[in-house]
């Protein structure tokens, strides 16, 4: 079922049709019961998209946050409706255990790889309806529609491991994320731990580890006007794990052969930002952006109008 979706944003008003889908991932998810992904998918209405964005969020988030609302008086806030205004088709997919998706009886059972795995199949399913225009019910065919992969800090990482199993996207942005882990978040017995070996064994080490499997945040007081609580869901440690774990998606990162845009607050959770670029030695092209005054939710910074620019006019020159 789709619906006129409105634009409420800096950008001229674009009417645009939104889908909400649930992705059979039984096998990929491989939790030993159904599982579905959910994703929202936003389409032009007034033409044939070039581009899709397929967006996948960080840990604790679900997607909403890329269609965060925009208060009164604010440029616009959501990313999702900055790459409509384009033109841009989005869609915005909710990991495994959060948002609309399936939630495993066993959170802790839930591998980065798999993840990664369920969000191709996932993303097969829409641009393959969309390049067929079988996906919405009388909207036209796109057999030239290209993919961006999108992701935010863990989103950022579960990309990279989907494109680099089965590449399907023509460029990868990459947000709030390097390959080099969160040492400070780390125990002295994490140091020591072999990258394959652990990978392997990334569920098992995880329950060692944590005693719990998530944990469910709640939006800590602000007095910002934006925010980007509403998108605010549960951290599952499994894939969290990896994440802080040095070098765990290295040669990943390495086997990434398209164009990357990778982009840092100047006061984001990674330190020398402009070491980043070298984790991507198979990219031909690499475009790296330091968002000033920007911790690590850069959509919620005022650099965002610049950045949302940035990346549609990146995007456009593929």
């Amino acid at each position: 079922m789709h619906n006129d979706y409105p634009d409420s944003g800096r950008n001229s008003v674009r009417p645009a049709l939104r889908e909400q889908l649930r992705i059979d991932v039984t096998e990929a998810a491989a939790l030993g019961c159904a599982a579905h992904i959910a994703v929202e998918l936003i389409v032009p209405g007034d033409a044939v998209p070039r581009f899709l964005f397929v967006c996948v969020p960080g840990g604790g988030m679900n997607s909403r946050y890329f269609d965060l609302p925009t208060p009164p008086g604010e440029t616009e806030v959501s990313f999702a409706r900055a790459m409509l205004a384009e033109g841009h088709a989005v869609a915005m997919i909710d990991p495994l255990g959060v948002g609309g998706s399936s939630v495993p009886e066993d959170g802790f059972a839930l591998h980065p790889d798999r993840m990664a795995e369920s969000h191709a199949v996932a993303t097969r399913q829409i641009l393959g309806g969309l390049r067929a225009g079988t996906l919405i019910e009388g909207y036209p065919a796109a057999p030239e529609l290209r993919s961006i992969g999108v992701g935010h800090s863990m989103g950022a990482l579960l990309t990279i491991v989907q494109q680099a199993a089965e590449p399907m996207h023509d460029a990868l942005a990459l947000f709030g994320f390097h390959t080099g882990g969160l040492p400070a978040q780390l125990s002295e017995g994490d140091f020591g731990l072999d990258p394959v070996d652990t990978r392997t064994r990334l569920v098992e080490l995880t329950r060692k580890r944590f005693p719990d499997a998530f944990i469910a945040l709640e939006p800590p007081p602000s007095s910002r006007p934006v925010s980007a609580a509403v998108a605010i869901d549960r951290v599952y440690l499994t894939p969290s794990y990896m994440a802080m774990l040095p070098g765990m998606i290295a040669a990943d990162a390495a086997a990434i052969d398209v164009p990357v845009l990778i982009a840092l607050g100047d006061g984001d959770l990674h330190r020398e930002p402009h070491r980043t670029p070298a984790a991507y030695a198979g990219s031909p092209d690499i475009t790296l952006l330091v968002l000033p005054d920007t911790k690590h939710n850069h959509f919620i910074y005022p650099s965002r109008t610049r950045f949302f620019d940035r990346v549609a006019r990146w995007a456009e020159a593929l």
